[in-house]
């Protein structure tokens, strides 16, 4: 298991240029929040980032049905999110409205 959450124990790997360690799986690691995506370093912003992996012990992975029930429940959670943009609370220049007349 990583030491963030998922049943994984083979996929916390350690970024090429800052030694961050996180989870490849999971896209948690020594952060706050998640990883944009699988290649892009949380800390250092840098992409093709993976290097070595760390923190393996062969044998001692989850059984199949663990990692069934665990991907069951990944799609389910990944379901349940919203995406897209919020709707009002435009900034910028007011729209409509009266004219002011020039006074001479």
């Amino acid at each position: 298991m990583c030491r963030w959450g998922c049943v994984y124990n083979d996929t916390t790997f350690m970024c090429k240029f800052c030694g961050t360690r996180f989870c490849n799986d999971c896209l948690k690691g020594e952060f706050t929040g998640l990883m944009r995506e699988a290649g892009c370093c949380r800390k250092c912003n840098q992409y093709k980032c993976v290097g070595k992996r760390v923190e393996y012990v062969p044998g001692k992975g989850p059984s199949e049905e663990t990692k069934e029930k665990y991907a069951a429940w990944k799609e389910k959670q990944g379901k349940g999110k919203k995406k897209g943009k919020k709707k009002g609370g435009k900034k910028g220049k007011k729209k409509g409205g009266k004219k002011k007349k020039k006074r001479k």
